[in-house]
Formats: C-alpha cells, structure tokens, sequence
C-alpha cells in the first residue's frame, strides 16, 4: 500500500489507500466499471506498462481473475 496511501509515490492520482475499509472501497468501485471487468480502470491500469509502478500482475494471473470476477458480480442485481 506504500505507493497509493497519502505519503506514497502515487499520492496525486485518483488511487489512495487510506486503511479504512469503508474509505478504501469507495475508492476502488469509482476505479471500475460494474459487470464489465475489462473496461474497469482498476484492472487497465494494474496490467498496464504505462502504470508508473509497472505491470502488477498480468491478464491471465490469478490475481487478475479474482478482481475480474468481484467486478463483474457489482454487475448484478439481487431479484
């Protein structure tokens, strides 16, 4: 978290970790687009070579597949 909380190198962007769950969640949902995974910024940015702090982790990885998959569940809708 030391590159995205407040004294981090990533301070400036739109991705700022606090430590408070409630905080840091608004933070990621306004980072990804709902049911669509591979539009979501969070994910772009993560397996990107553009992303400052280099590619985090790749599209096939198991980390990726995770996030993908809690994303693609804000999507839906409870009946």
């Amino acid at each position: 978290m030391d590159c995205h909380s407040a004294s981090g190198e990533a301070s400036n962007s739109s991705f700022v970790l606090t430590g408070d769950a409630q905080l840091d969640r608004a933070v990621v949902v306004a980072l990804v687009t709902p049911g669509n995974p591979t539009n979501s910024r969070l994910l772009i940015q993560a397996t990107s070579v553009s992303h400052e702090g280099g590619v985090r982790f790749t599209n096939d990885s198991v980390e990726y597949q995770t996030i993908a998959a809690w994303i693609q569940g804000l999507g839906v809708t409870a009946p």
